[in-house]
């Protein structure tokens, strides 16, 4: 199991500490897993006591929490059962087409990495099909797709290497909502970096028409960066690497971008190995990228995803943890002013019980003043949550 030394020395110093920090519970009332985006510089005794406490049922994957000022109904259900057509699932998608199914697909096999790892899939037009594997001839590990409806065709991306350093980008296109698809193909022949296109997170289609494909890779350091394409997805074009340093001048390690779209330019947020999300900007239509810096929100090395509504709302799905490998909480919050603050809306799973738990991962996509995510369940199966707001 990964990240089991660090999970238990963790519960440990967790539970070490419970008793002192249950005292302040119920004064601890504060939005307990988002950050604002500039940190506190002076605090007094009793708002360290409440931090502490704070920290402490984050690292459980628990929390004292306010009510949100978000009105929404949801509806929460699982794709397909218990380890019903493989041992392990992992790193979902999901599209909405326009005849209002929805797809989604994740890798599955006996482990993350096995040789038998394929590309799964399900189609919901009201409830969810049985899963499907996508055709291959790879005797290799398959890995995150990504799924992108182009209008007349929906493209299925995703990773073939049996690690992440010497992975290839393939993908397959179905022309009749997801119920065949085509010979797989490599997106860029000849790429060595270690996968072209969207490494996890949905592409992104700017005002103007542009692609911008959300990318990174792990060769050696993480480095993010993002590939663009004008004629459709026929060919992308490789940006420079993002760059990013902490507050002590030391580089920070960022994967696995996530995209949106404001009136004042285009953004990404990114996974990294420093305990915070960090967010890079863009105002040349996502050609060169400023050097990104810490959002304040925690990220606890693990997949994130936002997306963008039309009524200019933010949302982000996340594990509100810092510690990096525990990932038995996930939640969803909103920023109503471009991401320089943000609003817990409601946690998608929680289990402060055990912090071996995973439940992580989470793709979000919108229609309207819908929203429609998928994620991570233990990694034995992969769950959805399709939610309705006001606002």
């Amino acid at each position: 199991m990964k990240n089991t030394v660090s999970k238990a020395i963790a519960l440990i110093l967790a539970a070490s500490i419970m008793a002192t920090a249950a005292a302040t519970a119920s004064a601890a009332k504060t939005q307990a897993d988002v950050l604002p985006l500039e940190e506190k510089t002076s605090l007094s005794f009793f708002e360290k006591i409440t931090d502490y406490f704070r920290a402490v049922m984050n690292l459980l994957g628990a929390s004292v929490e306010e009510e949100s000022s978000v009105e929404f109904t949801m509806e929460q259900g699982e794709i397909f059962g218990k380890r019903e057509f493989f041992n392990s699932s992992h790193a979902s998608t999901v599209v909405k087409l326009a005849n209002g199914n929805l797809i989604s697909a994740w890798f599955g096999g006996s482990g993350e990495g096995g040789s038998d790892v394929r590309i799964w899939y399900a189609i919901y037009d009201g409830e969810w099909s049985d899963a499907k594997v996508i055709e291959t001839t790879d005797d290799q590990a398959h890995w995150n797709p990504v799924l992108h409806d182009f209008g007349s065709f929906v493209r299925l991306y995703y990773k073939v290497g049996k690690d992440t350093k010497i992975w290839v980008t393939k993908y397959v296109d179905s022309f009749d909502g997801g119920k065949t698809w085509t010979a797989p193909k490599v997106l860029v022949e000849g790429d060595t970096s270690g996968g072209r296109g969207p490494v996890r997170n949905k592409i992104f289609v700017t005002s103007d028409g542009t692609i911008i494909a959300p990318a990174s890779t792990e060769q050696g350091s993480w480095k993010a960066f993002f590939d663009i394409s004008t004629d459709g997805g026929k060919t992308f074009t490789k940006t420079a690497y993002v760059e990013a340093v902490d507050e002590n001048g030391k580089e920070v390690q960022m994967i696995q971008p996530t995209i949106w779209e404001s009136d004042e330019g285009i953004h990404a947020m990114f996974r990294t190995k420093s305990g915070y999300i960090y967010r890079s900007d863009s105002f040349d239509g996502g050609y060169t990228w400023s050097k990104a810096y810490s959002t304040g929100v925690y990220n606890n090395n693990s997949g994130i995803d936002c997306v963008m509504t039309d009524n200019g709302w933010l949302w982000l799905a996340y594990n509100p943890i810092r510690t990096s490998g525990i990932r038995n909480k996930l939640s969803l919050a909103v920023s109503k002013d471009n991401g320089k603050t943000w609003e817990d809306v409601t946690v998608l799973e929680s289990t402060p019980i055990n912090i071996f738990s995973e439940f992580s991962y989470p793709a979000i996509i919108a229609d309207g003043n819908e929203l429609f995510i998928t994620y991570t369940y233990n990694r034995v199966q992969i769950k959805y949550a399709f939610i309705e707001f006001e606002g």
